[in-house]
């Protein structure tokens, strides 16, 4: 038998003690209690309504909600699925065998993580996430609202509101997982301030046909309370007092048991809570005169267990004579699809990253096989030691009938890591990653891809799945804003702080005013790079013409891309243009300050002046003064046309035709000016020829002196060639002659032996 709860069975009333004219008093112990006042537009009516229709409301929304649940079961089951693959839990295990990797790859939970990262920090920036926009014709009227209103806000979301940062990286921690989160934003009458509250996936639950939260049929967001909680809530008026009984054991969602599995938490044993179903839709009373016609949205609140109605709110404007439903819950998706419903990265890469994991765990246990191998051996031999792994430089003692050891083991042969597999997992991964973010890849490889503004186009290409994401946070963000400006609108009075020159009850103006309320992300640059070179553009191309700029708003946002703080105390206060001096102008150029011609000047003197600083090589003609230059020349044009006005209304005529006048005889001295260009052009044309002619014939005369010092020092070779030549035949005859004297010799040398030997022989004879 459960345990009944006295307090919610039935909350005591205190007596109403009524003075009699007697002087006694009355004691009510019972009084009754005050009749709704339906025209209230806030009322509970569930207070008016009988308690048969009440009855049929209460299980009508109860198997609403439970239709609706089972409807999306297999989302999520594929949802508790995915989250396995983050690996946030570590584990043992014993498959296949003992000591088995169990490691998870953090392909998965690796791009949740950076897109967490990269998205607060576009959404959410240290200045605040609101900026302002006016709509229609500007007026500094609204200006000024709208930088009030900015102010506020951001004051509200970063110094009052200060669950919104946590709920926010919440949110977009779940959201790149399973596609789809929400956030609900209310007014908390004891805070007495707006609260923005991340709600689960599945703690929100939208019927089967619903397109988008705007056309949705029904959704019902699923409370928890606690029994202090209900207490304090029906003594706040929030629900009506109704017999409940005692909270029971809640049965968690098994996307919410996983995310608790996942976290090593579980909810203790006597944890009890009242589940209330808190559905908003379209609902026709019988007892209600309004909804005669057809059915009107309403906000109705019911606990599941005992299928009680304790609220039945309008949910719509009091003002609004269409009665359209209010919104009070955003919707954020990762990738939009056809249903309700988005993708998130279990759905697109969750196959990936298991495979991921798988060849990873293949990788590490082939290489563990492969260091620490195994195998067979003879029931006969004994190892000291038994099975444990030999350590280094370790001998053990071995118990064997063989003397040949080898012959008793049979090792398994187990291979190294296959480098095919080791291939297919880098290329899975790989796959995953440029799937979810190329980002880091291509700045990694950014030194192959050559100028840099190849990269930077690379770079864009690659954050066009981030871009598209961004867009549909900053739009989600804006709903969001606009659901704040409405609770501000509707509960607030004046602004918390004191306002410069404006009493504080301005703000009821401010938020009514003509005034858009958005995101301060631009989601058309995602990063923070894409902004400085955006600004860095700008500059340049302002710099090449910055008579049509406006220089000071130019580099503001230069410092903004570079995320300066206080820019306006670093550039120099805006100045309107004061009549000055010649001189004093061309200084106020310098300083960055803006000139302009005035009526009364010297404007010839001006002209003057500054004409002879644009032709002088050492000032304007000069490098250093070149973006001073066009500035310099428009102020002349300015004084030339005014010179020429002041004249020719002088004469008397009307101002039309001063002006029609001046400006012919502008066109005038420019067609004399062009002229005298032209003339002085062709002048220099004429001097050119000569000067080139005289160059010709002095290059002629140079090469022919050269040509006569080359033919002289060949006529030098030539002969020097002779000489030496001459010398060589010299030398040939006198050693020709000396072999011929030599030969002579030796044949006189000869016949003289030849007469002696002769001789000899003669004489022997005789």
């Amino acid at each position: 038998m459960p345990i009944q709860n006295p307090v919610l069975d039935e909350i005591e009333l205190a007596p109403v003690l009524v003075e009699l004219d007697d002087g006694g008093i009355d004691v009510d112990l019972s009084p009754e209690e005050d009749e709704i006042d339906i025209s209230d537009h806030d009322a509970n009516l569930a207070e008016y309504l009988s308690e048969s229709q009440l009855g049929m409301v209460g299980a009508r929304v109860c198997d609403d909600v439970k239709s609706d649940l089972d409807s999306r079961a297999e989302w999520e089951n594929l949802i508790v699925k995915g989250m396995d693959e983050l690996g946030l839990k570590i584990e043992d295990t014993a498959e296949p065998f003992e000591g088995a990797c169990s490691a998870h790859h953090p392909l998965l939970l690796e791009n949740v993580v950076k897109f967490q990262s990269k998205a607060v920090q576009e959404i959410f920036p240290a200045a605040g996430p609101v900026r302002t926009r006016v709509w229609g014709r500007s007026t500094p009227e609204k200006e000024a609202a709208a930088s009030r209103l900015k102010e506020f806000l951001n004051y509200q979301i970063l110094e009052e509101m200060v669950e919104y940062f946590d709920e926010t990286e919440r949110l977009l921690f779940a959201l790149p997982l399973v596609g789809s989160c929400f956030r609900k934003l209310y007014f908390d009458g004891g805070l007495n301030r707006p609260v923005a509250e991340y709600v689960p996936v599945d703690q929100f639950v939208v019927s089967y046909n619903a397109p988008d939260l705007r056309r949705a049929e029904r959704y019902a967001h699923i409370l928890f309370r606690n029994q202090e909680d209900m207490t304090a809530d029906i003594a706040n008026g929030l629900y009506r007092n109704v017999p409940l009984g005692a909270p029971g054991m809640v049965d968690l969602n098994p996307i919410a048991q996983k995310v608790d599995e996942l976290q090593g938490v579980a909810a203790p044993e006597n944890f009890k809570a009242y589940v209330l179903y808190e559905c908003h839709g379209y609902f026709q009373f019988d007892d209600l005169e309004e909804t005669k016609d057809g059915p009107l949205p309403y906000i109705v609140t019911v606990e599941s267990t005992t299928r009680r109605v304790l609220s039945i709110r309008r949910n719509w404007d009091q003002k609004d004579p269409a009665k359209r439903k209010l919104e009070w819950f955003v919707h954020y998706r990762y990738v939009p699809t056809m249903g309700f419903y988005g993708l998130g990265l279990i759905h697109l890469i969750g196959s990936l990253s298991k495979t991921a994991t798988l060849s990873m765990r293949a990788l590490v246990d082939s290489g563990m096989f492969a260091n620490l191998q195994g195998g067979f051996k003879l029931k006969s031999m004994r190892v000291v030691g038994g099975n444990d792994p030999i350590g280094p430089g370790e001998w053990r003692d071995v118990d064997s009938t063989l003397q040949d050891i080898s012959k008793a083991v049979f090792p398994l042969p187990y291979k190294e890591p296959s480098q095919t597999l080791f291939a297919l997992h880098k290329e899975v991964v790989g796959a995953g990653q440029k799937f979810a973010d190329t980002t880091e890849q291509v700045i990694a490889d950014s030194t192959n891809y050559g100028p840099v503004g190849t990269t930077l186009a690379l770079l864009e290409a690659s954050t066009k799945f981030f871009s598209a994401t961004h867009k549909r946070i900053h739009a989600a963000q804006k709903q969001e804003f606009k659901i704040l400006r409405r609770l501000d609108r509707d509960f607030l009075t004046s602004y918390p702080y004191d306002i410069e020159g404006m009493p504080r009850g301005i703000f009821t103006l401010d938020i009514n005013s003509e005034v858009d309320i958005i995101p301060s992300s631009d989601p058309n640059t995602p990063s923070n790079a894409h902004r400085l070179t955006r600004a860095t553009t700008l500059l340049q191309v302002a710099s090449q013409n910055p008579q049509m700029h406006d220089m000071r708003e130019v580099y503001r946002r230069v410092y903004s891309a570079m995320e300066v703080e206080n820019v306006d105390k670093i550039l120099p206060p805006q100045q309107n243009p004061m009549p000055l001096s010649p001189l004093e102008d061309l200084m106020a150029l310098m300083r960055g300050q803006p000139i302009k011609a005035f009526p009364g000047q010297d404007h010839q003197a001006h002209i003057q002046a500054k004409m002879a600083f644009l032709q002088d090589p050492n000032a304007g003609a000069s490098p250093i003064f070149a973006a001073m230059a066009p500035l310099v020349q428009a102020n002349v044009q300015e004084h030339v046309l005014m010179q020429y006005a002041e004249a020719a209304m002088a004469s008397g005529m009307p101002g039309d035709q001063a002006q029609a006048q001046a400006i012919q005889q502008i066109a005038m001295m420019n067609v004399q000016k062009a002229q005298a260009q032209a003339q002085a052009m062709a002048q220099g044309q004429n001097d050119s020829t000569v000067q080139l002619g005289m160059a010709e014939l002095q290059q002629r005369a140079k090469e022919h002196g050269d040509k006569m010092l080359n033919n002289a020092a060949q006529l030098a070779v030539r002969n020097r060639e002779l000489d030496l030549r001459q010398q060589a035949q010299d030398q040939k005859g006198f050693v020709d002659g000396l072999k011929i004297k030599q030969k002579d010799s030796d044949s006189a040398r000869k016949a003289s032996l030849a007469a002696v030997t002769a001789m000899g022989k003669h004489t022997g004879a005789q």
